[in-house]
């Protein structure tokens, strides 16, 4: 079986137009019952009259790309074939449409937009999913942290800065809902000296003992940040739905 992905789209009817509820229902059953949208899952739609808006949560095999290229083509002028009536179509092209999908886990996020009018999505990626720890602490501003200060990030992502010095080496003990880590990173070199995937040094505040106790022996890397079963899943957490990291790829 292939990968799952979560997708989810929010379509906002046009505030000045009757709406047909017959119309509204189609759409949502066709989708409900569309097989690009029901990988390994289901398709449920919602429409609140209050709001005018049809909230979408579906599933895609590995992405969700077949699912924006579904609404294009039943939104454009090709003379292929179409499941949508052509009022459906209407409906669709004069909405605001946004939305997007992800893996959890996967290193995988994309969001997409379509204006009023248009029948084409904006599709936007985000970029830095796969960025190193030494990369990331950067992007977040880690390293403006004072000594012992905590700040949470993201998904409830706490980071503490446990020690610097002045070899610009810093020390982060890292706390997220799926686990936590210790990670020695020598801010100069952009690389990592230390990593613990455990709680096992959770007080363990100081730079020159693991220093030391890694050149003696006594300490050993347990493993790699990106061989960690939980890192993909906690740098997720850390800047996954940070607005500033998502890149148009399709205008």
């Amino acid at each position: 079986m292939a990968n799952i992905a979560n997708g989810f789209l929010t379509i906002n009817l046009n505030k000045n137009s009757r709406i047909n509820k017959t119309i509204v229902e189609h759409i949502i059953q066709n989708l409900e019952s569309n097989n690009l949208f029901i990988y390994a899952g289901e398709c449920n739609g919602s429409y609140s009259e209050k709001n005018r808006t049809i909230d979408l949560i579906f599933n895609g095999k590995w992405s969700c790309d077949l699912c924006w290229e579904w609404f294009e083509n039943e939104m454009s002028d090709k003379k292929n074939s179409k499941e949508l009536m052509p009022e459906a179509k209407i409906l669709l092209i004069n909405s605001l449409i946004s939305g997007g999908s992800y893996e959890y886990g996967a290193k995988y996020r994309d969001r997409v937009y379509k204006i009023e009018g248009s029948s084409k999505f904006k599709r936007y990626s985000h970029t830095k999913l796969k960025s190193s720890w030494p990369e990331i602490f950067g992007l977040i501003s880690a390293y403006d942290l004072k000594n012992e200060e905590s700040q949470t990030f993201g998904r409830d992502v706490e980071i503490t800065l446990l020690e610097k010095d002045e070899k610009a080496r810093y020390l982060f003990r890292v706390i997220g809902g799926v686990g936590e880590l210790i990670v020695l990173i020598n801010k100069r070199f952009q690389e990592v000296e230390f990593f613990s995937g455990n709680d096992y040094f959770k007080g363990h505040k100081s730079i020159n003992k693991i220093l030391k106790s890694l050149e003696s022996g006594n300490l050993v890397h347990e493993e790699d940040p990106e061989e960690w079963f939980e890192n993909a899943e906690l740098v997720d957490d850390l800047i996954g739905e940070n607005d500033e990291f998502f890149e148009l790829i399709y205008n």
